[in-house]
């Protein structure tokens, strides 16, 4: 069989090959996306089915490449997607690492993944599955229903469900091992696998299967030699782009002085002047400053010293599984899986004091300045300035990164009857199950201490500060007051290189071993619930959040009664579930994260000898640069009961030789929303042999996640002053996003209409097209925080300015974000898949085939409308959204092709993917930074196999992925938040280039 593809000579949309994958008792199967047993031609439902074996040509480094290939999805989340909309910022806020698959565009969140049919616990708060922990290597296909599918399986499947198929009926010994590897010599990889089948007796069956897999990051742009910093300035598109406000060295800002847009040398022992090229913007020292030195000028490079392209990633999974038929019809299951995903990647900004918010105030009695600059302050009366600067490798920027570790158990027992008694169910099914799992996420976190970072910067010369001479012996000013800031050590940030090893241990790390107990502040409830926790203190701050489900399932399915045109099926059924989420924040610097009062960055003069402290940072409550993230206990509980049919309407009535109505509805009771009914309405008619007509309409809903409901989390923002109109002010402010355990679940209309074409005169082709439309309504969103900040300070909502937190002075420091049922989706597009297969004599040898697959998509609207009214539309959007820099992968033309060539044991596949051509952002209109060249990329797999004895066989095969090396288009943004510019979108495009892999299989 040629890859799977002439195994599957019928359209996997139209299933008519998924007889073929039913267990051997019973020729009918469960297709995905309904609950009734019945033939999927049947169903009214597009469904694509891939096998693994063409899954794992599609994508070889994983489940989530493969299945990225087609063309429904947009903007999965993978390992190599360092970007991803919707979750921005740094640190603890993003989804890094995990592989989450996105339906339509519409979002993680709207897409049901399931495995074999069953809800997995999600990887994180923010919703979701890691289908990098499920076992790759017992995965026998995936099906994705592309159509709103809340009926079958409830909440969020919005935009359709993924079901991963497993080969629970597999006996014998497999194992697989593979090494991977770029074309610049980096991103090496391994996977292996060992899987063990065996029946137990007549009755039972034993599986166990274990994987490993490993992939090197990928931190600079070194051996990519498409990268050349290309960024925006002044709306314009140019190389070399670099900060004017920032650099490695520090740059001075001293508005009306000499020592104004000069900078420091690499040495730090003097100054130069920082000379603006010819293409710049903005005043140096001064956010949003840039320019190009394609023209002259200085700056640097800040993402080509360190920057993760990939990150490093290890994982591993366990899988167990065991049935018996324990009386006549009656089987008992028991099922065990365990998943490991670890990441570590170097963050972004790399230790930032370019003012977002952070700067450094120097003075004039620093110790490390050079005689000239202080000569030139004393001179001109300047008692200090301004230093932008951010992280190099040859100080603090190595030790600012994040490091996760998430795993996964999941334990599930239950039992299917087949009832062969007489009676009402007689023939009839009947399924029950109870599954509980655990997820876990660690996340060590190391990054600028700002609790310390101001105290170590204020260097002076201890025999000078308090006699008046000289002594050489620098200390931090603030020790000389107190014992404040206990073991401070200066820091000497004027160039690069300069600082000691004690100064960037003491303002990036943190003393292991320390015992703390501490009250806990939850961000819903404060220290009402009077719980305390001690920890040990480690190497970097932890956040551990824990996730936990518990499913129990029970539903029949049968056929009723026998009908006009056929038996009626039906199948119904209840089911309770139960998600809670418990995430615990180590921080040294604020134990008990009291996100209302702690506050562990102490303002000028408040600590004996502290002085130079930005305002904006001594109202933070976090000590960790960008890493807000508070304590969370909450918990959501379902209650169900759903029913399906399908009535047939005609039989052999004509030219038309079937048609077949399909009803299907769910109630659920949300707890802290209540109840909402989603149902569906499908309508299948078979012509003629060779024309298949389907449709469906049905109402989808999805109830807030735990994030939404429970989580507070929080990252910078640069904001607009409301109060200066007409003028553009830059505000620097934190930013929270907090939960509402009372937001209403979102409602989803879907309308599918469709054709699967099968001309007898061509046999082994088929051709179907489906048209989809899905309106959501109270799309559960953010008002976004300038919209709460001018609510608050133009419009004195009192709702709106309980979010926002202002300084002494009036300035707003603090703004909150809060999820409400605030926006409307619509999504409209059109699938289009072609299969054709066909045995061929070419070149002799053995049994030839040729197959060929064609996916396509056409996306003809994404659309939201704001709380305002505003209708945005980023249907084409494949860039960096130039207003905030968000990833968007929503091409309106996507395209998958791929052909296998089979003869006896070799198969050769090849596959073209093409990314139509887009915008940056569609509001921008016609202008040089906003369009986005289109991408095409080549993949290739050769196998070859070797039968030896009776049932064993060897596999050898070799794929070069992105075979032409093809670059990534450019999609470029600057980014004042990181002092750099954003060349293209890892989100849609391919950073790596072409790499190499090579493995081996061995069944038995």
């Amino acid at each position: 069989m040629a890859m799977g593809l002439a195994a599957m000579p019928a359209l996997a949309q139209d299933a008519a090959d998924t007889t073929a994958q039913a267990d051997d008792a019973s020729s009918e199967i469960v297709v995905t996306g309904s609950r009734l047993r019945v033939d999927g031609t049947k169903s009214p439902t597009p469904v694509t089915v891939v096998s693994a074996d063409e899954l794992s040509a599609m994508g070889p480094s994983g489940l989530v490449e493969g299945v990225s290939q087609l063309p429904q999805f947009f903007g999965n989340q993978s390992v190599a997607a360092v970007q991803k909309s919707g979750e921005g910022g740094t640190g603890w806020f993003t989804r890094g690492g995990y592989g989450n698959l996105d339906l339509r565009g519409l979002g993680i969140n709207r897409t049901l993944t399931l495995l074999n049919g069953h809800r997995v616990i999600s990887s994180g708060p923010f919703g979701g599955v890691d289908v990098n922990v499920f076992p790759d290597a017992m995965i026998r296909s995936v099906e994705t229903v592309t159509g709103g599918a809340s009926a079958a399986y409830g909440s969020d499947a919005v935009a359709g469900v993924v079901n991963f198929i497993l080969d629970r009926k597999f006996t014998g010994l497999r194992a697989e091992a593979q090494n991977s590897i770029s074309s610049r010599g980096d991103n090496f990889g391994f996977q292996g696998s060992i899987s063990y089948g065996a029946k137990l007796g007549s009755r039972g069956h034993l599986l166990i299967s274990g994987e490993y897999a490993k992939q090197d990051g990928i931190h600079s742009f070194e051996g990519r030699d498409w990268y050349n910093a290309t960024g925006v300035v002044n709306g314009q598109v140019y190389p070399n782009v670099v900060s004017a406000n920032s650099s490695y060295n520090g740059v001075i800002l001293a508005p009306g002085t000499p020592l104004q847009g000069m900078e420091f040398l690499a040495d730090g022992s003097g100054i130069v002047p920082f000379v603006r090229s010819s293409v710049s913007s903005g005043t140096t020292g001064t956010p949003p400053a840039v320019q190009s030195i394609t023209n002259g000028g200085s700056g640097d490079y800040i993402t080509r010293d360190i920057f993760t392209l990939f990150p490093d990633n290890q994982r591993n999974s366990i899988y167990a599984y065991a049935d018996y038929e324990v009386a006549d019809g009656v089987t008992v299951f028991a099922q065990y899986m365990r998943g490991q995903n670890k990441t570590f990647r170097y963050n972004d900004p790399t230790g930032s004091l370019n003012g977002t918010p952070t700067a450094a105030t120097i003075f004039q009695d620093n110790a490390f300045l050079p005689d000239s600059v202080r000569d030139i302050m004393i001179a001109n009366d300047i008692p200090s300035f301004t230093l932008r600067r951010m992280g190099s490798t040859q100080d603090i920027a190595r030790e600012v990164w994040l490091r996760d570790n998430n795993v996964m158990n999941s334990f599930a027992g239950g039992l299917t009857w087949d009832i062969r008694s007489d009676g009402l169910f007689a023939g009839w099914q009947a399924d029950l199950y109870y599954q509980y799992g655990t997820n876990t996420r660690k996340s060590y976190q190391k990054g600028l201490r700002v609790d310390r970072v101001f105290a170590a910067l204020d260097a002076v010369d201890e025999g000078e500060y308090t006699t008046g001479t000289p002594n050489g012996n620098i200390v931090c000013r603030v020790s000389l007051f107190g014992d404040a800031f206990p073991g401070c050590q200066p820091l000497n940030m004027f160039g690069r290189g300069n600082a000691s090893a004690g100064a960037i241990d003491y303002v990036t790390g943190y003393e292991p071993g320390q015992t703390i107990t501490t009250p806990i502040y939850y961000a819903d409830t404060g220290f009402e619930r009077g719980d305390t926790m001690t920890f040990t203190t480690q190497e970097a701050k932890v956040n551990t959040t824990r996730l936990r489900q518990h499913v129990a399932e029970f539903a029949m399915n049968g056929d009723l009664v026998n009908g006009w045109a056929g038996p009626i099926s039906l199948a119904f059924g209840a089911s309770w579930r139960r998600e809670a989420i418990r995430q615990i924040v180590q921080d040294a610097t604020n134990p008990s994260s009291d996100h209302v009062d702690g506050r562990p960055v102490a303002c000028s003069g408040e600590l004996p000898g502290l002085r130079g402290v930005s305002a904006a940072d001594c109202v933070n409550t976090v000590g960790l640069q960008y890493s807000k993230v508070s304590n969370i206990l909450g918990a959501i509980t379902v209650k169900e009961a759903f029913a399906e049919t399908m009535v047939p309407l005609l039989d052999d009535a004509g030219p038309i030789r079937a048609a077949n109505l399909h009803l299907a509805a769910r109630w659920a009771d949300y707890s802290g929303s209540g109840a909402i009914w989603a149902y569906k309405a499908g309508l299948d008619i078979d012509i003629a042999d060779f024309l298949r007509l389907r449709g469906t309409y049905s109402r989808d809903v999805r109830a807030a996640n735990l994030s939404e409901r429970f989580d507070k989390t929080g990252g910078v923002a640069v904001l607009d002053d409301p109060r200066t109109p007409g003028v553009v002010e830059a505000l620097n402010v934190t930013r929270f996003s907090g939960g509402n355990p009372n937001v209403k679940p979102e409602k989803a209309d879907t309308w599918t209409v469709g054709a699967v074409l099968r001309p007898s005169a061509l046999r082994g082709f088929s051709l179907s097209a489906d048209y989809y439309d899905i309106k959501i309504k109270g799309a559960i969103g953010q008002l976004g925080p300038q919209a709460v900040l001018n609510g608050c300070l133009l419009d004195n909502v009192a709702q709106l300015c309980d979010l926002v937190t202002l300084a002494s002075d009036g300035t707003p420091t603090l703004v909150g974000d809060i999820f409400i049922n605030v926006n409307q989706n619509r999504v409209r597009g059109l699938d289009v898949e072609a299969n054709y297969s066909t045995a061929i004599k070419l070149f002799g040898g053995g049994n030839e085939s040729l197959g060929t697959r064609l996916f396509a998509s056409w996306l003809f609207e994404n659309s939201q409308t704001l709380g305002s009214g505003v209708v945005v539309d980023r249907a084409g959007q494949t860039g960096l959204q130039q207003s905030d820099g968000a990833p968007y992968g929503l091409p309106k033309f996507k395209l998958t092709g791929n052909m296998t060539y089979a003869n006896g044991g070799f198969s050769a596949f090849l596959q073209g993917r093409y990314i139509g051509s887009g915008t940056q952002e569609n509001t921008l209109g016609n202008v040089p930074v906003n369009s986005v060249d289109s991408a095409f990329y080549l993949d290739l797999r050769l196998t070859q196999k070797v039968a030896f004895g009776s049932h064993s066989e060897i596999e050898i095969f070799g794929a070069v992925t992105n075979l032409t090396d093809q670059d990534p288009p450019l999609t470029p943004y600057y980014s004042t938040f990181g002092a750099h510019p954003i060349q293209t979108n890892s989100v849609l495009f391919d950073l790596i280039g072409r790499r190499f892999t090579v493995g081996v299989k061995f069944n038995m």
